[in-house]
């Protein structure tokens, strides 16, 4: 009777023990499950262009996105749907005056720009609002939660306004003109999307398959963009 006792405590207890296991690994998995909601990027924007009359984009160019996902996990696997919505800001930096006219927009480079004391800053300035979707692939959680990813997604962006900004001396001071309404920015904008992370840090890069300008209505210039992308929650 001892003996069956004994058994009876062990098996109960190894029982409990693997119920007990099976509990920690599926509080830790449902504790550390990332789910990327928010995404913040900060990115180098700038353009593909083969403007051969001494147009140049500057390196300051940059962006920023602001992004809300919804994670839809694909069964009990480690892959996800995740669509979103967002805005984002795009600068692009450059040496011309931004020239519009009934025939659509182009850029007068100024000669030696980069010497002169009369032109400090020229850019035009793009917002979006934006639909991105991603399939992300998680790796398995660490200890402390973090967790390796990737994401391959497309964005599509619809525009909200363009400005054209410059700061130029007057009178021995600078002023700024602004000057918005650029309807021969493409009103639609589109591209793949690949991101690669570690925990709430990651690299991202965007690639338009669409070019900044209505067709014939200016320059033919690609926009594309890399950098930073931080996640939460």
């Amino acid at each position: 009777a001892l003996i069956c006792l004994g058994t009876s405590v062990m098996g109960f207890s190894q029982s409990e023990e693997l119920v007990n296991e099976e509990e920690v690994e599926i509080a830790v998995d449902d504790k550390m499950e990332p789910r990327d909601r928010f995404m913040i990027n900060l990115t180098f924007d700038n353009l593909f262009h083969k403007e051969n009359d001494g147009f140049e984009t500057k390196w300051l160019s940059r962006g920023v996105g602001l992004y809300y996902m919804y994670d839809i996990p694909i069964k009990n696997s480690r892959v996800s749907i995740a669509p979103g919505l967002g805005f984002s800001h795009s600068s692009y930096y450059h040496n011309s005056f931004m020239v519009e006219d009934s025939t659509g927009t182009d850029f007068n480079p100024i000669a030696n720009y980069n010497d002169q004391d009369e032109f400090k800053r020229h850019k035009l300035a793009v917002n979006y609002v934006e639909i991105p979707v991603e399939l992300r692939f998680f790796g398995k959680p660490s200890e402390k939660g973090n967790v390796f990813k990737l994401a391959l997604g497309f964005r599509s962006s619809v525009r909200l306004v363009a400005v054209n900004k410059e700061t130029n001396r007057d009178n021995g001071y600078f002023k700024k003109v602004k000057t918005k309404g650029y309807r021969d920015v493409a009103l639609f904008k589109g591209g793949p999307t690949l991101r690669i992370g570690y925990g709430g840090f990651n690299i991202i890069a965007f690639y338009s398959v669409t070019e900044l300008f209505k067709k014939n209505q200016g320059p033919a210039m690609t926009p594309f963009s890399i950098g930073i992308s931080i996640t939460g929650l």
